[in-house]
């Protein structure tokens, strides 16, 4: 495997970059020449209806799974090139279905996110107090895992994803790093949904690039900077949230009638 020196990049090269990508599962081609190029401090959401190729192409992105056709460069790299364990320091996935067949403690699955890492134990116990305070799960720290509920599981296999890229010191940026997250909001309440929403957009903002699935287009669209919907076999639309959703492009997208509303600050909402 090449070593991977994310030094190596040009400062104009995107993070991660597809080039005529197919995905297929099975006999069934999901996605066709799919070319899309994914930046430092972009909160992406990928949109699309079930079965289009979404979580597949997640898949993809973080090196899961075998590229078929095209190229897929991270950093200016070949992901192939890239040992998923040198990979751990630059990208984390939170799967749809995030579980654990043993019954660890929840501060025990946050100490195996950095497990990684050369830290001191005192700054490793501070910066997972400092995301369990962010994601609201400090109370539950000394839990059993399979104990919690939907919601609460869901905010901790966010949580020891993000554990997973942040630097040791504060001062550090998260730029040349890639979160990839799918369905993360599905059993939040709508406090934690905002919540989550908000602690994205923020790290966002710290550099991190953030790629997102999500069927709630009304729940991520205000925070979103950019909307990728999947359909047809590739992308359809891949503009600002305001401007990916239009009629056109969601009776394309979900094969039914949809009606759109607007609000004075130009978001954009979607309703039956």
């Amino acid at each position: 495997m090449a070593h991977f020196n994310p030094a190596q990049a040009q400062p104009l090269e995107p993070l991660l970059d597809l080039v005529d990508v197919d995905i297929t599962r099975g006999k069934r081609q999901l996605l066709c020449n799919l070319n899309l190029a994914f930046n430092a401090g972009e909160f992406i959401a990928l949109a699309g209806e079930n079965g289009c190729g979404k979580s597949s192409l997640l898949t993809v992105l973080g090196g899961l799974a075998p590229l078929e056709k095209g190229t897929l460069s991270f950093n200016g790299q070949p992901l192939s090139e890239i040992s998923l364990q040198r990979l751990a320091d630059y990208r984390a996935v939170m799967a749809q279905s995030a579980s654990t067949p043993f019954g660890f403690l929840v501060d025990e699955i946050l100490q195996l996110a950095r497990h990684h890492i050369v830290e001191s134990p005192a700054n490793r116990h501070h910066i997972i107090g400092e995301i369990a305070e962010q994601f609201d799960i400090t109370h539950l720290l000394s839990r059993n895992i399979q104990t919690l509920s939907g919601g609460e599981r869901q905010r901790v296999f966010l949580s020891k994803a993000i554990l997973q890229l942040l630097p040791i010191s504060s001062h550090d940026s998260l730029e040349g790093k890639l979160l990839l997250l799918d369905e993360p909001t599905s059993a939040l309440d709508l406090r934690h949904q905002k919540l989550v929403m908000q602690q994205l957009v923020s790290l966002s903002q710290q550099g991190l690039c953030i790629v997102c699935v999500s069927h709630d287009l009304n729940l991520i669209s205000p925070y979103c900077s950019r909307m990728i919907l999947l359909a047809e076999q590739g992308c359809i639309a891949d503009d600002k949230p305001e401007n990916a959703l239009t009629i056109d492009t969601l009776a394309r997208c979900y094969h039914t009638q949809l009606n759109l509303i607007r609000n004075l600050d130009n978001d954009v909402f979607v309703t039956h």
